[in-house]
């Protein structure tokens, strides 16, 4: 699927994405920052998987760590060399394949991205590439819709701005997926609009099975957590968990 996804951006879409999710990216990069400095982990470098048009990197970037990027759409890798050109980032085939040299202190899969990895033993490659590619106290974070959100997720919503129109079609798949489409609509200075689309597929999977894939990995700390970084206590009925897994 990652292939299908990747083929379907254009740079378009990828303006639309960075107007339509830069506040959940500038929450949750501060969230992390929050963590690491109560935590006292000096990190010095990042590497997000799969991501989008950079911003949450912009954030890390600022605060003075080196980063870096991989995402499997061409048209994304386009618009962050070009919004943030001393930052480094690769294009890859699939989620899951981190060809970027050296290791990191911090890696981050944001914006529930893990879920397009459709089979569970690519989450189990991406979990073992992100363990290879940690320093030793190195810090791994990644968020993912449960089985709660996903397995009757059918909702169509509307959302309208001034420079931007966003309608959202969500249905569920068969088996454990769903099938996302988001149409945007972005607005230019004549009154006219340029329509740009893409449809994806989501894969839940079991909390309990994660956590395990986590720990064959090697991360011996595993964390289920609420948006804020805080140890979530309603992990079976949460939409959205963010872990946090350390080696």
């Amino acid at each position: 699927m990652e292939n299908y996804v990747a083929n379907s951006f254009d740079k378009n879409y990828a303006a639309a994405w960075s107007m339509d999710q830069g506040g959940f990216s500038a929450g949750l990069a501060q969230n992390l920052l929050n963590y690491l400095k109560k935590n006292k982990i000096n990190a010095k470098s990042c590497l997000d998987i799969c991501c989008g048009t950079g911003e949450f990197l912009g954030y890390f970037a600022k605060a003075g760590l080196t980063c870096a990027g991989t995402e499997i759409a061409k048209s994304m890798v386009d618009f962050c060399k070009e919004k943030y050109p001393t930052q480094s980032f690769t294009l890859t085939k699939a989620i899951y394949d981190l060809p970027v040299k050296g290791k990191f202190d911090v890696i981050t899969c944001n914006h529930d991205m893990v879920n397009t990895i459709e089979r569970f033993v690519d989450w189990q490659k991406l979990f073992k590439e992100v363990e290879d590619h940690l320093t030793r106290d190195g810090v791994f974070m990644f968020d993912y819709y449960t089985k709660t959100k996903l397995q009757n997720w059918n909702e169509v919503t509307y959302e309208e701005s001034d420079n931007m129109d966003h309608v959202s079609a969500i249905r569920k798949g068969m088996d454990n997926k769903c099938i996302m489409n988001e149409v945007y609509y972005i607005k230019n200075d004549d009154g006219t609009y340029n329509k740009t689309f893409d449809v994806q597929v989501e894969a839940y999977f079991e909390n309990d099975e994660i956590v395990a894939a986590l720990n064959k990995a090697g991360f011996k700390h595993v964390t289920l957590c609420n948006f804020s970084l805080e140890p979530a206590t309603d992990t079976a009925t949460r939409n959205r968990i963010h872990v946090i897994a350390r080696r």
